[in-house]
């Protein structure tokens, strides 16, 4: 007669090693998995190298690259410009001080004019025809 104990043993131990035999099938497939995955990639990354276009060389027949725009009046010069136009600086002094050229101060001015004598209420000839 064989003893309780050493059945239920002998299951474990079968239950154990299926449970193994399963684990490393599905890690098997996994790794199949990935290698196929990172086959594709691959090719997917040629099929990309392969359809950019050349680099540019640099030759003296290409244009030069533009240069980037001056930033024009921000609020700081703004301010500043209209303190100085209120002191009576000149135009041209404000626009040296300032960096900016001389047709941007006076429509900055022009334009400030215009907006304080619509606030005062005072409409500005031709406007909101």
């Amino acid at each position: 007669m064989v003893h309780p104990f050493l059945i239920n043993y002998a299951f474990l131990g079968l239950t154990i090693m299926a449970t193994l035999g399963l684990f490393q099938s599905v890690k098997r497939e996994i790794d199949a998995r990935a290698k196929r995955e990172r086959r594709k990639t691959e090719e997917m990354v040629e099929r990309l190298r392969a359809a950019a276009p050349p680099p540019v060389a640099e030759t003296e027949d290409a244009p030069a690259p533009l240069a980037p725009p001056r930033p024009g009046f921000n609020l700081n010069k703004r301010v500043h410009a209209v303190r100085m136009a209120r002191r009576g600086e000149d135009i041209s002094h404000i626009a040296a001080a300032l960096g900016v050229p001389r047709r941007e101060v006076e429509l900055l001015l022009r334009v400030h004019a215009m907006s304080s004598q619509r606030l005062a209420g005072n409409p500005v000839a031709g406007a909101g025809k």
